[in-house]
Parts: C-alpha cells; structure tokens; sequence
C-alpha cells in the first residue's frame, strides 16, 4: 500500500454496520458510533494522539465544548477542531459537559475521516475514492 495516503483510508474507511447505534433525537432518529469506537479507530491508525477540550460558557451556564485533536497522519502533523453542544436538558452539568465533549471529540474525529460516513450519509465517497486512488481494494484495509 502507498504510504502517502494509507492512513488517511484507512481512517476514511466505513464501520461496519454492527459498531452503528441509532438514538431517537425528538422526533427523528440518528445513527451514530460510540466514542470508545471512535478512540479505538484513531489509536488503530495513527497511535498516540492529543485531545484537548474546553468548556464553553454564556451567563455562568454550560453551553458547547469545544476540542482539538493532534495527530500525526500519513507524515504530517494536523489538528482538528470540534464542538459539542447540550441536547438533554434533564442531565446534571457534569453528566452535559461529558456528553458535550464527546461530541465534540467525534465532529473533530469526523474531519480525520472517522465515521465521516455517517455525515455524509448517501454522499459519501471519500473511502472509495481514495482506494481507487491508491489502486486498494477496501476490502484489505484495515
């Protein structure tokens, strides 16, 4: 495999359809993928990485945390950035902020490519694209 791009793909590359959970969100339903999912895919691939988070406040009350992921991918080193906001109001601060920051962790992951699908939903292409490019068959990535 072409060392230029390999992690990248194999950052990009779909989860399988049993590491996929479904949350109701008021009236509708959305997919998403487990932060301890999330961590493994990037550990997997890139090693060691840095997650810096802060919370974010208007008028004393918790309303968005934001993160940074550093990582080293294929030879260059980037930082993505995310933000979580709160979308249960019943929860303790604690429990908001924690939900907020692995939000936050999964949207920066995202633009890594982690679970990039589940955004882009029938749109996405990034994984074939970058195979075809490379001259890999998805099916060896892992």
């Amino acid at each position: 495999m072409s060392e230029s791009k390999s992690q990248i793909l194999r950052l990009a590359k779909k989860f399988p359809s049993q590491l996929i959970r479904t949350i109701k969100k008021g009236t509708r339903q959305e997919d998403y993928i487990n932060h301890a999912v999330i961590a493994q895919r990037l550990l997997q691939v890139v090693g060691a990485y840095s997650w810096d988070w802060e919370v974010v406040y208007e008028a004393d009350k918790v309303v968005a945390v934001k993160g940074m992921i550093t990582a080293k991918v294929d030879g260059t080193e980037v930082t993505v950035s995310g933000a979580g906001t709160e979308t249960f109001d019943k929860d303790s601060t604690g429990e908001k902020i924690k939900k907020m920051e692995s939000d936050a962790f999964k949207r920066a992951a995202a633009k890594l490519g982690v679970g990039l699908h589940l955004w882009a939903q029938d749109q996405y292409f990034l994984d074939v694209q970058l195979a075809k490019d490379l001259n890999i068959d998805l099916k060896e990535i892992s």
